[in-house]
């Protein structure tokens, strides 16, 4: 049954407060103050010190209203680490933002650069430029490693956006009993966006390599490169490794790629990785033919560009 207690004149259920910081929780006590039946909650980046470790009187909770919803973007210095809405967003891990300064020379921009960027991620959301979409997980590392790219849960939607919309999916989060954390990556720059695809690699080398995969897409306009770095993977003989991967640029057409390998190894020599069989699939648009290719061999250190092929369908 609709809540019809009216506050000024507007029902509570209609009712949407964000807060930033020190404000999120202020916007949780007055969730509070009337028993949840606000209508929604947005907290942006709340603060950390001081709250981290209260009980859930004392900040902001996922009681505080029907929908509450938190990007958590500086969970190391300012920020609150743990969940604390329906869904709880984490930009890049929830900490250093692309863009941001990484050292103390950036004054004071070093200090509230990571903190500020929730509100500029959900300003972003208000222009309708992209959607940015996130993948709910269990962590940041199995979200790299391409776990967590299934959206079937969320059909006949995406997985759930950031931002003013993601309460689109209020009916279908509510029911979990626990906190949704989702992961998503970004560029450094308005409006945030990156087109996700993941490069699926099967290598027939009979040593096992660890080293990591840097990643060009190509139209006939140029190439893009990837914006996300990847974390160090793991080939071992015949065993399949997701990467995921993230350009700041939509291609719907792809005519090139390039990959090239690299261990950061200071010394020793160069080492090969074979690749018996290579594909790339878009997440954003899953729909889109996979691309494929195969028996490539990397050399350490050497891009290597190449004409993709679309994959065989299955059946085929």
């Amino acid at each position: 049954m609709r809540n019809t207690k009216k506050v000024g004149g507007a029902s509570l259920d209609s009712l949407y407060l964000i807060g930033v910081s020190l404000g999120a929780h202020i916007a949780g006590f007055v969730g509070q103050k009337y028993k949840g039946k606000l209508g929604r909650i947005t907290g942006l980046d709340p603060a950390g010190p001081s709250f981290t470790g209260e009980p859930p009187d004392h900040r902001l909770d996922p009681t505080d209203a029907q929908f509450v919803d938190v990007i958590h973007s500086d969970i190391d210095v300012l920020g609150f680490k743990k969940p604390l809405g329906t869904i709880d967003f984490y930009p890049n891990g929830g900490m250093y933002q692309p863009g941001c300064p990484k050292t103390f020379f950036g004054g004071l921009h070093y200090f509230k650069c990571d903190h500020q960027r929730s509100v500029f991620l959900f300003l972003a959301s208000l222009k309708n430029w992209c959607d940015m979409i996130t993948y709910p997980c269990d962590s940041y590392l199995d979200y790299k490693r391409g776990k967590c790219m299934d959206c079937d849960a969320f059909q006949p939607m995406s997985c759930p956006v950031v931002g003013y919309h993601a309460d689109r999916w209020k009916k279908l989060l509510i029911p979990y009993s626990s906190p949704t954390k989702a992961y998503f990556d970004t560029s450094g720059k308005d409006p945030f966006c990156l087109y996700n695809y993941i490069l699926e690699i099967i290598t027939w080398n009979k040593s096992t390599r660890r080293g990591f995969i840097e990643v060009k897409i190509m139209d006939n306009a140029g190439n893009t490169e990837s914006q996300m770095s990847s974390e160090a993977s793991t080939f071992q003989q015949y065993k399949s490794v997701k990467i995921l991967t993230g350009f700041p640029r939509d291609i719907e057409k792809i005519v090139k790629m390039s990959l090239t390998f690299t261990t950061k190894a200071l010394i020793g020599p160069r080492s090969k990785l074979k690749v018996l069989q290579m594909k790339l699939k878009s997440v954003n648009n899953p729909t889109r033919p996979q691309l494929c290719r195969y028996d490539l061999i990397l050399v350490e250190n050497t891009e290597v560009i190449f004409k993709p092929i679309p994959c065989p369908k299955k059946g085929t």
